[in-house]
């Protein structure tokens, strides 16, 4: 009884939903992008391998939450540069002998859609903690390549919420 009870109201919300005329952030952002994007990427000379990391978040990003394909260049419908211009670390806590033990990794990204004529830029800023080990340096390094990542992720979150925004209009 509680199971049918369950699915009426789930059906109820569903034809509230459609009824009003709701579409989700996606359906918006893929009319932007188009359903065939390729993805150019401008390296951070500084940090090439996270650079590469950054791009594939994007990639993902376009297939997950724009629901449109990654393709090459000749046979995309739009173009979507995306410029790692800054990624920079800040000491935020050390120990008693003044050594840093946690950064902050801020992560700077200029996105540039071109699609049916028209070029929208989006600047973004994520950040991420990581840990720094004073015992190993190889585990600090691979925490801050994480941690660029996951900054890397909020600003394409932040890009993804723009991008639905401005064409819902």
């Amino acid at each position: 009884m509680v199971s049918r009870t369950l699915g009426v109201w789930c059906l109820i919300y569903i034809i509230c939903l459609y009824g009003c005329g709701y579409k989700p952030m996606a359906y918006f952002a893929n009319k932007a992008l188009g359903d065939k994007v390729y993805v150019q990427l401008k390296v951070n000379l500084e940090n090439p391998e996270e650079s590469v990391k950054i791009k594939d978040a994007v990639n993902e990003a376009i297939i997950a939450r724009f629901h449109s394909r990654v393709v090459s260049e000749n046979e995309a419908d739009g173009v979507l540069e995306v410029n790692v211009q800054q990624i920079k670390d800040t000491a935020i806590a050390t120990n008693a002998q003044g050594f840093t033990t946690f950064y902050r990794v801020y992560v700077n990204i200029k996105y540039t859609l071109e699609h049916n004529g028209k070029t929208s830029s989006f600047s973004n800023q994520g950040y991420y903690d990581y840990a720094a080990s004073l015992n190993s340096p190889s585990t600090t390094y691979n925490n801050r390549s994480i941690a660029i990542v996951e900054a890397a992720k909020q600003s394409i979150d932040k890009f993804v919420s723009q991008v639905g925004y401005s064409a819902s209009f």
